[in-house]
């Protein structure tokens, strides 16, 4: 089941080109929580309101390693990827919110800062704000701990909509769009110039890992720069106004770099259609917890795959794993599972061997 290093960075990026002979199959172990996947690095992190001079790099470090023996003991297709830590929303302190760690849930949030609502202005990007710095002070050190085993790669990046609910607030920005629309289009613009700014300065700063460039917890390499995209806040919003006010975004962000992956949930609003019209260089669609099944989103699976390569990630259950390696198509088709424990990843790779989907 451990497949070497080269191997799967052929597979991959055959799948990128969807040349796959088979669907891609890797794990994810462990907490999604972040602070709760990275005790040493969080214990330091208070309750409550963080700073960036409560981050201390050196303390991610024996964490970073940690889950890249569990990933390489666990194996499959996919490549651990180390990242300045996600469990930090990196874009939305540098745009001026509060940060709040709850280590109860294992998890931070962003708290919209008081004045934005009265004067909505998005400050000039710069590799100097101290969350930008912090951010990217991870990198050498990441770098120097890999020594070449694994790539330091990019770090989670909630997208446009997000920050319109960071800065507005969750229920207010979606308001917003409909009392003042000339204001949210211009800060839209705005958020999507420093978007941009903020990803080609991370790209800028990371080593190259056998000529591509790797991503956090999803495991995912691709030759060339790579980033990723999260639309979460786009959930909240009917099929009309994501038209109006973020696709044009999403558009221009795809554009704009070599590879973009976009992260989706499986919520309300699920723009498969539209997405694969853009430059996007894959799509990951989550199976949530409690949320639709593989079998109850195959039409969006259907229309991605016929256009992009497809990243099914998530808490997969049986009837789940048996429908995609069996009824979808294996060309651009990629899946990554949670599982709790090494054993567990090694059972599911056989069954998805017996059903076809690893040969």
């Amino acid at each position: 089941m451990y497949i070497p290093l080269s191997e799967r960075l052929e597979r991959l990026t055959r799948w990128l080109d969807r040349k796959n002979d088979r669907p891609l199959l890797g794990f994810t172990l462990g907490s999604y929580y972040p602070l709760h996947r990275y005790p040493d690095g969080s214990r330091r992190l208070p309750q409550g309101a963080v700073t960036p001079e409560d981050v201390v790099v050196a303390d991610y470090l024996n964490d970073t390693d940690r889950l890249f023996r569990e990933h390489e003991e666990a194996g499959g297709d996919y490549i651990f990827s180390a990242a300045p830590f996600l469990g930090l929303p990196w874009i939305e302190g540098s745009l001026g919110c509060g940060v709040e760690a709850d280590h109860t849930a294992g998890s931070t949030r962003s708290i919209p800062p008081a004045e934005f609502a009265q004067n909505p202005k998005v400050p000039r990007f710069s590799a100097e704000n101290p969350w930008v710095a912090k951010m990217l002070e991870f990198v050498p050190s990441l770098e120097a701990r890999s020594a070449g085993r694994y790539p330091v790669g990019v770090t989670l990046m909630r997208g446009i909509a997000d920050l319109l609910s960071a800065l507005y607030g969750s229920e207010d920005f979606v308001l917003r769009m409909y009392d003042d629309p000339q204001e949210v289009h211009a800060v839209v613009a705005q958020l999507t110039e420093y978007w941009i700014a903020f990803g080609r300065c991370l790209l800028d700063h990371l080593p190259s890992f056998h000529g591509g460039t790797g991503s956090f917890s999803y495991g995912l390499w691709c030759p060339g720069q790579m980033i990723w995209l999260q639309e979460d806040a786009s959930a909240l919003l009917s099929p009309a106004l994501y038209e109006e006010f973020i696709y044009p975004a999403d558009c221009r962000i795809a554009a704009a770099f070599d590879h973009v992956v976009m992260h989706l949930h499986p919520t309300r609003l699920i723009p498969s259609r539209q997405l694969v019209e853009t430059k996007l260089a894959a799509i990951e669609l989550h199976i949530d917890n409690h949320g639709p099944s593989a079998e109850a989103l195959e039409a969006h699976y259907r229309t991605v795959l016929e256009r992009k390569p497809l990243i099914i990630w998530g808490d997969l259950t049986r009837a789940d794993v048996e429908f995609v390696f069996t009824r979808l198509p294996r060309e651009g088709l990629s899946v990554n599972v949670v599982v709790g424990s090494v054993a567990e990843a090694r059972e599911l790779w056989e069954r998805v061997a017996r059903l076809g989907g690893t040969k």
